[in-house]
């Protein structure tokens, strides 16, 4: 059986107050350094039409590497770093075709 490895995508998006952006980017600069290698891609992106906007994207080996990802304490500060300095919106993943 030929098994099919494709690369996907993760995106954890929500709204930073303007007096906590600072601490807010200097997290997820820590969090680019600890990404496992199956990590092959990964952004901050800030939105230049709603203030204080993130998106951080990811984009990762196969589907198990993000599997396990989103199960582990990097992913948990991620999402911990929205909802403790602004407010969460959601986590998306998918397949890149």
């Amino acid at each position: 059986m030929n098994e099919r490895h494709s690369f996907h995508f993760l995106k954890i998006s929500g709204d930073i107050s303007s007096h906590k952006e600072k601490e807010f980017e200097q997290t997820i600069r820590f969090v680019f350094n600890q990404l496992p290698d199956e990590c092959t891609d990964r952004s901050l992106l800030q939105d230049a039409f709603q203030v204080g906007h993130y998106t951080f994207y990811s984009v990762w080996q196969n589907e198990q590497a993000l599997l396990k990802f989103q199960k582990s304490a990097v992913f948990d500060l991620i999402k911990g770093a929205f909802e403790t300095l602004g407010f969460y919106e959601d986590t998306v993943k998918g397949e890149i075709e």
